[in-house]
C-alpha cells in the first residue's frame, strides 16, 4: 500500500510512495484513527454555514433545521464519538448540542444548497483567506520538518485545518498570522483539541469491538484517563498495541484501581505514574483483604515496601491473556512466529550486559586503565613520594593489592578482582576483541564487526543523503539502519549471554572502584596533579610513565560513551521507536560522533606509526605485572609463581 504525501512546497505536488520508503518504517496511520478523521473531515466540509447575505430567520431546511453563522457554530464543543446501539445518528457523539451533532443535523436536510462550506466561507472572507495562505506558505516552506508523525497526521485533513483556522479567527480572535500559528498548535482549543478528539473516538471504536463489560463513552471513564495519559501515537504501530494494553490492563485490576481512585489520600493523582503498577500488585497479594475500608491505612506501608524494594517497580502491566491458536483463512496464508515478550525481556537484557561490557573494556582494557592501577601500584607508589593519609584509602588499596579484592561501591560488598585473561576471554566472545585466550567451549561472535560497520556505514550514508535531501523525513529512508539495528540486536542477544552476564558487572564495578575510590581520591589527585586537575590527569600522567607515550584519553571516553549509548538504544530499539524523531534524531547523532571518534583515533595511530614501530597485542595478569604475549598457550588461569609480580 502507498502513501499519499503532500510534500512541503507552495505547489503542493503529491508523491505516492511506498510506506516502507517513507521514513525508513512502515508509519501508516491506523485504521481507526484514519476512520475517525476521515469521518471528521467530512462532516467539517458539509455546507452548514449561512451565507453573509443570508440569516437564521429567511433560511429553513426541510427538517425544520436552521443553517448557523459561523459564530454561533463554531463555539459549539468539539466533542468525541460514542459507540454502542444507544448512540446512532445524532447521538453519535458526547454530551448534547455538540459542533458535529449540529453539522449532522444539518447536513441531513436536503435544503443545503443554499449554505456554505467552511472552505467557502473562508474564501468569501478576505481577511481568512488570505491568512489561509499565509498560514500554508508558512507550513509548507518553514515548519513541516519540525512536526511530529501525529501533527503531520492531522494536517493531512484539509476541512480539519479549515476549522482550525476558522476557529482560531472567528472565536478566539487571531487577525494576523503569527497569533494564528501560536493558537493553533500551542492552545488547548487547537491542534491538540483534535488529536484528543481522535485518539477518543479511535480508543472507545477499538474498545467497542472487544465487546467487554467497561464504560468507555465518558471523558471521565478511567479507561479513557489512561489512553490520554500516554499521548499515543495514531501510527498502526503504535496506537491499536497501547490501546489493547491499556483495557487488558484495566479489565485485569480493575478493582485494584477501584480502590486506589476511592481513595482522598492514595490515588492516582498523588501517586507517581510508575508506583501504580506495584501498588496494584501489593494489593492483589496481600495476606490482608484490602478493603475501602483499610485501604488508606494499608497503602502507605505498600509504598514504603515498594521504595525499599526495587525488585516491585520491575512488575509487569500486562496480564496473561491467552491466544487461541487458530486455522489460517486460506491455505496460501502464513502465521508469522513473532517472538514472544518474555525472550524479548530477556535479549534486552543481554545486550544491554554488552553496552556494559563495551564501556569497561573502552576504559579498563583499551585505555588501559587496569594497567595503570597496577602500574600505580606496583611501581609509582614504590619509588614516588606518595603519602596516603586517609584510612579509607589506606583500607581500600590494602584490600586491592595485597588481598586482590576490591568493595563494590554500591552494595559495599567484597568482590574478587577479574584477571586479564578471564576479560579479554569474554571480549573475545561477545565483541571478538583482541587475541584473549580462549577455551574449547567459548564460541567467538565473529560476525560482530561486520555487522557493527554495517551500521556505521549505512548511519554515514543516512546523514549524507539526508543532508542533500530538501526533505529528509520524506525522501530519505530509514529502513537500512533499522535492518543493520535488527542484526546487531539478534547477534548481541545470542552472545553476551550466560557467564558473560556474570562477570561484565564485576568488571564494571571493579572500573568504577578504581577510578572514584582511588584515582580521584582528592589526596591522590592533589599529590599526582597538584598544579590542579581531575582524575584524568592523573591516569595521563601515570599512563605516560608507564607507555612513554600520551595515552587517547579524551578520545577513547568519547568512544566508550558513545558506543554504551548506541548499544542501549539497540537494546531499546523497536520499529515505533524509530517513528518518534527525537529518538532516532538521538541514535543518528551518536553514531555521527562515533564515526568522528573513530576518525581521531585512526588518525592517532597513524601518527603514532610514524615515529614508532607496532607493538603486539599484550595483556596483563593480575599476578605478574610484567606484559606477557597474548598468543601465549599456557591456560589463562595458571599463576606465574616463578616471577614476583613486584618485579618490573
Amino acid at each position: 500500500m502507498a502513501t499519499n504525501i503532500v510534500l512541503p512546497s507552495t505547489g503542493g505536488v503529491k508523491i505516492r510512495r511506498a510506506n516502507v520508503t517513507t521514513n525508513g518504517v512502515d508509519a501508516a496511520v491506523d485504521s481507526n484513527v484514519k476512520s475517525q478523521l476521515v469521518a471528521l473531515n467530512t462532516l467539517l466540509a458539509k455546507p452548514v454555514f449561512l451565507a453573509k447575505q443570508q440569516s437564521p430567520d429567511n433560511v429553513k431546511t426541510k427538517t425544520g433545521i436552521d443553517g448557523m453563522l459561523p459564530a454561533d457554530l463554531l463555539i459549539k464543543q468539539l466533542s468525541p464519538r460514542c459507540f454502542g446501539t444507544k448512540h446512532q445518528d445524532s447521538n453519535q457523539w458526547e454530551g448534547s448540542d455538540s459542533l458535529l451533532e449540529n453539522i449532522y443535523n444539518i447536513s441531513s436536510s436536503n435544503n443545503s444548497a443554499n449554505l456554505q462550506t467552511i472552505e467557502e466561507y473562508i474564501d468569501a472572507t478576505a481577511p481568512l483567506s488570505l491568512l489561509k495562505y499565509s498560514f500554508n506558505t508558512q507550513i509548507n516552506e518553514n515548519l513541516w520538518t519540525n512536526f511530529d508523525n501525529n501533527t503531520k497526521t492531522l494536517l493531512t485533513y484539509p476541512a480539519i485545518v479549515d476549522y482550525l483556522l476558522a476557529y482560531s479567527y472567528v472565536i478566539a480572535g487571531n487577525t494576523e498570522i503569527n497569533g494564528l500559528i501560536n493558537f493553533i498548535f500551542g492552545n488547548a482549543n487547537g491542534l491538540r483539541n483534535i488529536l484528543k478528539y481522535t485518539q477518543i473516538s479511535a480508543a472507545r471504536q477499538y474498545i467497542n469491538a472487544e465487546k467487554v463489560d467497561v464504560h468507555y463513552n465518558s471523558s471521565d471513564d478511567l479507561i479513557i484517563k489512561a489512553i490520554l495519559n500516554t499521548n499515543p501515537a495514531l501510527s498502526s504501530l503504535t496506537f491499536g498495541p497501547l490501546v489493547h494494553s491499556k483495557l487488558e490492563d484495566y479489565i485485569t485490576n480493575s478493582k485494584e484501581l477501584s480502590l486506589i481512585d476511592g481513595s482522598a489520600l492514595y490515588n492516582r493523582t498523588t501517586i507517581p505514574a510508575e508506583l501504580i503498577q506495584p501498588l496494584i500488585y501489593e494489593i492483589k497479594h496481600s495476606i490482608i483483604p484490602v478493603t475501602k475500608a483499610n485501604y488508606d491505612s494499608l497503602a502507605p506501608i505498600f509504598l514504603n515496601d515498594i521504595k525499599n524494594n526495587p525488585s516491585l517497580m520491575e512488575v509487569s502491566s500486562n496480564g496473561n491473556g491467552s491466544t487461541s491458536d487458530s486455522q489460517p483463512a486460506s491455505d496460501f496464508d502464513v502465521d508469522f512466529l513473532d517472538e514472544q515478550a518474555s525472550t524479548v525481556t530477556i535479549a534486552i537484557n543481554n545486550i544491554r550486559c554488552a553496552a556494559q561490557m563495551f564501556y569497561s573494556m573502552t576504559l579498563g582494557d583499551e585505555l588501559n586503565i587496569f594497567d595503570v592501577m597496577n602500574y600505580f601500584t606496583h611501581k609509582f607508589m614504590i619509588r614516588g613520594t606518595i603519602q596516603i593519609s586517609d584510612k579509607t584509602l589506606r583500607e581500600d588499596l590494602q584490600l586491592y593489592v595485597f588481598s586482590n579484592k576490591f568493595t563494590n561501591i554500591l552494595n559495599g560488598k567484597i568482590v574478587d578482582r577479574t584477571r586479564p585473561t578471564e576479560r579479554y576471554m569474554f571480549y573475545k566472545q561477545v565483541f571478538n576483541y583482541g587475541s584473549g585466550q580462549i577455551t574449547e567451549d567459548v564460541i567467538v561472535n565473529k560476525e560482530f564487526n561486520k555487522l557493527f560497520k554495517i551500521l556505521i556505514m549505512e548511519g554515514a550514508k543516512y546523514i549524507q543523503r539526508a543532508q542533500e535531501s530538501p526533505n529528509p523525513e520524506s525522501y530519505v529512508s530509514r529502513q537500512p539502519i533499522m535492518q543493520a539495528v535488527e542484526d546487531l540486536q539478534y547477534n548481541l542477544s545470542t552472545h553476551c549471554s550466560g557467564m558473560a552476564n556474570v562477570i561484565t558487572p564485576i568488571i564494571y564495578e571493579e572500573l568504577n572502584f578504581i577510578i572514584k575510590r582511588v584515582l580521584n581520591h582528592p589526596e591522590i589527585v592533589q599529590q599526582l596533579v597538584p598544579a590542579g586537575g581531575t582524575w584524568w590527569k592523573v591516569v595521563e600522567l601515570l599512563y605516560e610513565g608507564m607507555k612513554q607515550q600520551r595515552p587517547k584519553t579524551t578520545i577513547l571516553y568519547n568512544k566508550a560513551k558513545l558506543g554504551f549509548e548506541i548499544f542501549d538504544s539497540i537494546a531499546k530499539y523497536n520499529p515505533a521507536s524509530f517513528e518518534d524523531d527525537k529518538n532516532f534524531s538521538d541514535f543518528i547523532s551518536n553514531v555521527d560522533a562515533y564515526i568522528i571518534t573513530q576518525a581521531q583515533l585512526q588518525s592517532f595511530d597513524d601518527d603514532n606509526d610514524d615515529k614508532q614501530p607496532e607493538n603486539k597485542d599484550k595483556t596483563r595478569d593480575r599476578d605478574k605485572d610484567s606484559d606477557t604475549d597474548s598468543n601465549n598457550k599456557t591456560d589463562a588461569r595458571t599463576d606465574n609463581s616463578s616471577k614476583d609480580e613486584w618485579a618490573f
